[in-house]
């Protein structure tokens, strides 16, 4: 038997050096193709970019027509922005104090903006070159956008305005999900927008990021940032192995380019064919190897006593797994006897840390699907539970409603009174969902203070009423941290109902979520529904 294991040896070795071999060539094949992909992808907000500089440069080519008035220049604007059809947010003329001399969506009577201390601006004005800014929030329009300047200069090369345009996000979301759909036989491939600052500007799927929110992998960040093109691999926040491939668009008078086109997809996607080639090949090499041993196996039992037998019988059975197994030879003074007594003993051992084992496996089982802290479901189990969920709710045509809610102003909570005040808190509203939910419901910590609860068999009824119930409770706790009473807690809740029997989980909760930024937009401590565009 010795001898069979030996000689499947170095066929296992060929098999594996294969594996790996063809492991290395899916890589660099992915890396190619990855890198192709970042530098068409970032071919749009390229000509973009360009665009925005030729339509403010084509604007501004009479600047002393728009200084005339206020409102010849607003006018002016207001028809510009309708004719690119929603591509901007705003656009306008300042003066170079920074002080807005017109916007096409502000009145001209109602202006009272400065944006002096804006970067895009400030670099066009000390430079003289077209300059793009990176996210922010428009005060005039209260939205996300992407600003970009351009100055106005006399004969005497004096910034006589700056022309600014704010691009509306939505473009890159566009971009990323029709990159996304050309590349649907990708599994977990994910197209990330991210300006100068490392603010993710559009994410498709969404994965592990926030829009206006700073790339949260900050090695990823490190290799990216400040960089015009290049592929790496990297671990994710989550441990898992990523190939990543970038390119950027657009350069500032200072150098740097303007927006990165990020590009990654897990390793173990691309590694899946040739590990399944390695796994069938070395299942085979055992199963041959199985058969010689079980040959051997026959021809010696065709020799040998009884005792042997059961031996070799007991053996087998706790090889497979069945720890209870007995030889029952009894007493005696015979190498056999203590051979089995000795037997014995080790079987009734592993049977004890088999039942330890399986012991050991539950709690783990329990703790995968548990989230730590507030004793809720965690993300993972929350996105397996929808899936099923919604495919029950298929089939019996029911709706099922999703409440996404977190705790308003809970960086502050954290900065003021430190984490275990917020570990408390946290805890307590935890508490306050189960009483509030009902027994059917699904409650989940959707990360940090973010919290989901699914609802099968819900309408849009049912969904407010106990929305608001929650709101409520939660408005009531009363919390102290060693021995200081703390702020009252509110929360902002965003529901959405499932439309159709098409809809996916990702969807409704990204829905969810929409409606929660809207509720904080509004004011905080408010529910707001998600409703589809047209609908009353």
């Amino acid at each position: 038997m010795l001898l069979v294991a030996l000689s499947a040896l170095p066929v296992l070795g060929v098999a594996i050096n294969n594996g790996l071999q063809q492991r290395a060539a899916d890589e660099a094949t992915e890396k190619q193709q990855l890198q192709l992909i970042a530098s068409l992808t970032a071919r749009r907000p390229e000509q973009m970019i360009a665009g925005a500089s030729q339509l403010l440069y084509a604007i501004t080519a009479d600047v002393n027509d728009l200084l005339r008035t206020r409102k010849d220049c607003t006018n002016q604007f207001r028809k510009v922005m309708a004719q690119v059809q929603g591509q901007y947010r705003t656009m306008g003329l300042a003066l170079p104090s920074g002080e807005i001399y017109c916007d096409a969506t502000t009145a001209p009577d109602d202006l009272s903006i400065n944006v002096g201390d804006r970067d895009y601006f400030r670099m066009a004005q000390t430079t003289g070159k077209f300059a793009v800014g990176g996210y922010q929030i428009g005060r005039a329009t209260g939205l996300p956008a992407f600003n970009m300047a351009y100055p106005v200069i006399d004969d005497h090369g004096k910034v006589v305005a700056v022309a600014y345009a704010a691009l509306n996000l939505g473009t890159f979301e566009e971009q990323t999900e029709r990159r996304q759909r050309e590349q649907a036989g990708s599994a977990g491939r994910v197209v990330t927008f991210v300006d100068y600052k490392g603010v993710v500007l559009a994410q498709f799927p969404q994965f592990r990021a926030r829009i206006g929110e700073k790339v949260p992998n900050p090695r990823v960040l490190e290799k990216v940032i400040g960089q015009k093109n290049g592929v790496f691999t990297e671990t994710d926040l989550a441990g898992e192995t990523r190939i990543y491939a970038f390119d950027s668009a657009g350069i500032n008078p200072d150098g740097k380019p303007v927006v990165h086109v990020v590009i990654s997809t897990p390793a173990k996607h691309i590694y899946a064919d040739a590990d399944r080639v390695l796994r069938n090949t070395v299942i085979a090499i055992a199963a041959v190897t199985v058969l010689l041993f079980l040959l051997v196996w026959y021809g010696t039992e065709m020799f040998v006593t009884r005792r042997f037998r059961v031996l070799l019988e007991m053996t087998e059975r706790v090889r497979s797994g069945d720890f209870s197994a007995r030889t029952g030879f009894g007493e005696g003074r015979e190498e056999l006897t203590q051979l089995g007594v000795a037997f014995d003993e080790m079987a009734h051992e592993l049977q004890n840390r088999d039942r330890q084992l399986q012991d050991a496996l539950e709690r783990m089982r329990s703790q995968a699907i548990t989230d730590e802290l507030t004793g809720l479901f965690n993300r993972r189990h929350l996105w397996n539970v929808l899936e099923a969920e919604l495919s029950r709710g298929r089939r019996k045509s029911s709706p099922i409603a999703v409440l996404l809610f977190d705790i308003d102003h809970f960086k502050k909570l954290n900065d003021q009174w430190g984490h275990e005040a917020g570990d408390i808190v946290l805890q307590s509203l935890a508490q306050v969902v189960r009483r509030v939910v009902r027994g059917t419901d699904i409650v989940a910590r959707h990360g940090g203070e973010e919290f989901v609860v699914v609802m099968p068999e819900a309408g849009e009824d049912v969904a407010l009423l106990r929305a608001r119930q929650l709101r409520s409770r939660v408005a009531e706790m009363s919390l102290s941290y060693r021995g200081n009473p703390l702020d009252s807690i509110t929360i902002s809740i965003g529901i959405a109902i499932s439309a159709d029997s098409s809809q996916s989980g990702d969807s409704l909760v990204r829905e969810a979520d929409s409606a929660m930024y809207e509720a904080k937009a509004r004011g905080r401590d408010q529910v707001v529904v998600h409703r589809m565009p047209g609908a009353s």
